[in-house]
């Protein structure tokens, strides 16, 4: 797994975790919150088909180890 894969994955247990230790939190919400926020940051630099783009991908290529893109690389 990649360095940002595992700083990724560590950032988003971190953001659950603290959604389910506090009772106006919630997981579902802070997961959305999570996707918009990398979109609205990836908005800042990446066309809107683009963005659809990889998330089609990644969409499709879902299993049980988060996927390292390699691209431009």
């Amino acid at each position: 797994m990649s360095g940002e894969a595992e700083i990724a994955r560590e950032l988003v247990r971190q953001a659950m975790a603290t959604a389910e230790q506090d009772p106006k939190h919630d997981r579902d919400a802070m997961g959305r919150a999570l996707i918009s926020a990398v979109l609205a940051e990836y908005a800042s630099y990446r066309s809107t088909s683009d963005i659809a783009a990889e998330l089609r991908y990644t969409i499709e290529n879902l299993d049980e180890d988060m996927l390292v893109v390699t691209r431009g690389c």
